[in-house]
């Protein structure tokens, strides 16, 4: 086989790897809040930021929360649109028994592709409580 060949066939076969392989975008979740307001009856509000440079995406944002391992909801998948400064905000659709102790927050793109996953180990009471490199902005909270 001649050299020209082997590399011609060497190419395909990278193609064909490359091909097969999932690339993720370059999101990050930098930090945010979350509010599990005054009683148990109450939902849970999230603020996550993702970088001004997504202002005005369309996302799908999913946070899975628990208490002492056990998952306290469904897990659903909300689509929304990033606000101008990098925000992705949602409130939960049910209100928990239990403060939640974490969250996991997974954002995908429309395609439903991971871009971003970050967990978040809160303390079980109420109130604001912030995570990550900043000083968030509250107001959606």
């Amino acid at each position: 086989m001649n050299s020209t060949k082997r590399i011609f066939i060497l190419l395909a076969i990278a193609l064909i790897a490359l091909s097969s392989m999932s690339f993720a975008a370059a999101m990050q979740i930098y930090g945010g809040a979350f509010s599990t307001n005054g009683g148990l009856d109450d939902l849970t509000y999230a603020s996550v930021d993702v970088g001004r440079e997504y202002g005005g995406d369309s996302v799908i944002i999913q946070i899975w929360y628990s208490r002492d391992g056990s998952i306290l909801n469904n897990g659903n998948l909300v689509p929304i649109t990033v606000t101008h400064d990098g925000y992705a905000n949602v409130r939960s659709a049910d209100a928990y028994s239990l403060f939640p102790d974490h969250a996991k927050v997974n954002i995908y793109n429309t395609n439903h592709n991971l871009l971003a996953s970050k967990e978040v180990y809160l303390s079980p009471s109420a109130g604001i409580q912030t995570f990550g490199y900043g000083d968030y902005d509250h107001s959606y909270i």
